[in-house]
């Protein structure tokens, strides 16, 4: 009897623990189930982050298209209205999955311009008629900005006559003329305007090309003849005298790129210049004990050699204009990776 209750109690005790035993795999399998429905349900409601450049504030929403031009999103507010913000504008999305995916500006990420040439040297056309020529090498430093390198030989062009043709030398029929010589530097920062949009489509054009306004400083020194009147046989003559000037400007303009290959500058500049021409000139006149001949000339415009001053002291207001035409090239040979054409630049844009 004590053996067979004895057998009893341990099936009894075992049964318990296998009924024990199903309940907790039952207990975990329904915690494992509703854990993976409140992980989906999160996942399902989670949100991308949108931070774009000109906002502090992120944007929380749901994005359902990235195009060639517009990221478009659902607000977290308000998830029936599709709303689409400038590709240009945004600087990274957050995706729920933890994903980030940066944004960069295809008209200011200066590797979109890499197989564009960034040197130009260019050449003043116009400015050997008036008696000099200027000479100029512009390198791109980054999207929107260059640097222009500035040369101005004097001289090296047109022998012009001093106040035109009819100034005769002496009693000879022979013009009197400035025989200029000398040389000016400069430097100047071209900020150039990038483009805009055209029909959803950006427009792709050369690094250097656009409309652009450039500070500008130049300094120089060249001799030339300083005319006077001779008062003990009254005739017109000539003393070299040396010429410094300065002049601080700033330059608007458009530049134009032919197949990265030619460049056609057209510009006009305005600013303060000064050298000491008229007190030269005042100095030649009276060292020779003679008068100026041409007095009046004080109140005309003065003609310096890249520009024209206005005022009848050593300094006043300048302005000039002029046509520039280059030419591209690379300074260092591209890589072979580096060799494609506007295509591929068009394809990465796209992207």
């Amino acid at each position: 009897m004590n053996l067979k209750y004895f057998i009893f109690a341990q099936k009894k005790i075992k049964l318990r623990q296998l009924r024990y035993r199903n309940q907790n795999a039952a207990m975990k399998k329904i915690i494992a189930l509703l854990a993976c429905i409140f992980l989906f349900e999160a996942y399902a409601q989670a949100q991308e982050t949108i931070y774009l450049n000109n906002q502090k504030e992120p944007i929380e929403c749901q994005v359902v298209e990235i195009n060639s031009t517009e990221v478009k999103y659902k607000p977290a507010d308000a998830e029936q209205l599709v709303v689409g913000v400038n590709k240009s504008e945004v600087h990274k999305i957050v995706f729920k999955s933890g994903r980030v995916q940066y944004f960069t500006d295809p008209l200011k990420d200066f590797s979109y311009y890499k197989e564009q040439k960034k040197w130009i040297a260019k050449v003043g056309i116009l400015s050997p008629v008036s008696g000099f020529t200027d000479f100029y090498l512009e390198k791109s430093l980054k999207p929107g900005k260059s640097l222009e390198f500035q040369v101005n030989i004097t001289g090296l062009g047109k022998n012009v006559p001093i106040l035109g043709s009819g100034i005769q030398n002496g009693n000879s029929n022979e013009d009197i003329f400035y025989d200029q010589k000398g040389f000016s530097a400069g430097l100047g920062l071209k900020v150039l305007r990038m483009p805009d949009f055209e029909l959803a489509n950006r427009k792709i054009m050369h690094i250097l090309q656009g409309s652009y306004i450039k500070p500008n400083v130049i300094l120089g020194y060249y001799q030339r003849n300083m005319l006077y009147n001779d008062p003990t046989n009254n005739i017109d003559k000539t003393k070299v005298k040396g010429v410094v000037t300065a002049l601080v400007s700033i330059t608007l303009g458009k530049q134009w790129i032919l197949d990265n290959t030619i460049s056609i500058d057209i510009y006009a500049l305005i600013g303060l210049g000064i050298d000491n021409f008229r007190r030269q000139q005042a100095k030649t006149i009276s060292d020779a004990g003679g008068i100026d001949p041409y007095e009046y000339n004080k109140y005309l415009p003065y003609r310096n050699f890249g520009y024209t001053r206005l005022g009848r002291g050593d300094e006043g207001i300048a302005i000039g204009a002029g046509i520039k035409v280059g030419y591209l090239f690379h300074w260092k040979k591209p890589k072979k990776d580096m060799v494609g054409g506007m295509d591929k630049m068009r394809e990465r844009l796209n992207k």
